[in-house]
């Protein structure tokens, strides 16, 4: 986890914004509480997925501070953990956590240990974010076949988890083989505008990027809008967010979800979502996921991992 061409205040904002999700929330409950209104402590594991490209160590040093800020206000004794994946599946597991921010790969390996409650950004609702796939009006390139050999640049995001794997299927169901093979050049890049502007200046042949963030380029750029076509479009998946274990204490999870609604009503609480890029948090079940999963089984059943539905 490298910061990699980004700026100290959007590490710091990426880093702050994620504690909105694990432990702001409790702050919205109330004001400063003493050391006798202690309320039992909610252990959080958190996954590297989620924090983008930030400096690990920033990130740790300001989940901790969040932690004692939030303890000081609401007597709540947050309990913030790093982790890698491997880690925080581990954990779930082992009953060692009460919830956890991951994202829908990580939360398909672990979806038994998970109660029907989730908590996401509202923007995220009903559905979550869509792929776009982008070529240039003037390439000649018309279908996905016209891609074979050519270059394809992809963002690279917590939210991109699925736009590989949905590439892939794609590619599966028009019988023009698997991403590695099809296309000439793959490259990555965690910066929408390498992504999209190479495109629109005919340095590269198609990129991948979010509907969400191409929209925003569209607005600022609208040159961008006229001279790039949509060549194909992913169903709208959501891929991170927070879940509780099936087991984690009644009360404290009950405080974390009476306190997302009011989130936005306080100036701690704005602050937090602005620096998460959202205006509020809300509680949802986890039915919000099925297009995800689904786009997952599909994937499986195209590898021969499961069998189709019916056999």
């Amino acid at each position: 986890m490298r910061l990699r061409g980004q700026s100290r205040w959007c590490a710091y904002c990426l880093a702050a914004g994620l504690l909105a999700w694990s432990a702001l929330p409790f702050a919205a409950a109330g004001g400063e509480h003493s050391e006798g209104d202690a309320q039992p402590g909610l252990r959080m594991a958190i996954s590297e997925t989620v924090a983008g490209e930030v400096n690990e160590n920033d990130l740790r040093i300001a989940i901790k501070t969040w932690a004692e800020t939030v303890a000081r206000q609401t007597g709540v004794r947050i309990e913030p953990e790093l982790c890698t994946t491997a880690q925080l599946l581990q954990r779930i597991r082992n009953h060692q956590v009460d919830a956890f921010s991951l994202n829908i790969l990580e939360f398909m390996r672990v979806s038994s240990y998970a109660d029907r409650e989730i908590v996401v950004d509202e923007a995220e609702l009903p559905d979550g974010s869509e792929y776009l796939l982008l070529v240039h009006q003037s390439s000649g390139i018309q279908s996905l076949a016209d891609l074979r050999g050519r270059t394809l640049l992809l963002y690279e995001n917590t939210r991109t988890c699925l736009a590989r794997i949905w590439l892939e299927i794609l590619l599966g169901s028009a019988h023009l083989g698997t991403v590695d093979t099809f296309f000439g050049r793959l490259e990555s890049n965690p910066k929408l505008s390498r992504v999209v502007l190479p495109v629109f200046f005919r340095h590269a042949d198609a990129c991948l990027a979010t509907r969400r963030g191409y929209k925003t380029m569209c607005e600022l750029n609208p040159q961008l809008a006229k001279q790039l076509h949509i060549l194909a479009a992913s169903p709208k998946l959501l891929t991170t967010f927070t879940a509780f274990h099936k087991d984690s204490p009644a009360e404290s999870k009950r405080r974390f979800l009476a306190a997302i609604t009011d989130l936005n009503k306080t100036v701690a609480g704005r602050q937090a979502l602005m620096l998460f890029g959202s205006t509020r948090l809300v509680q949802t079940d986890v039915a919000a996921l099925r297009t995800a999963l689904d786009l997952l089984h599909a994937y499986d059943r195209l590898k021969g991992k499961a069998p189709a539905a019916g056999q």
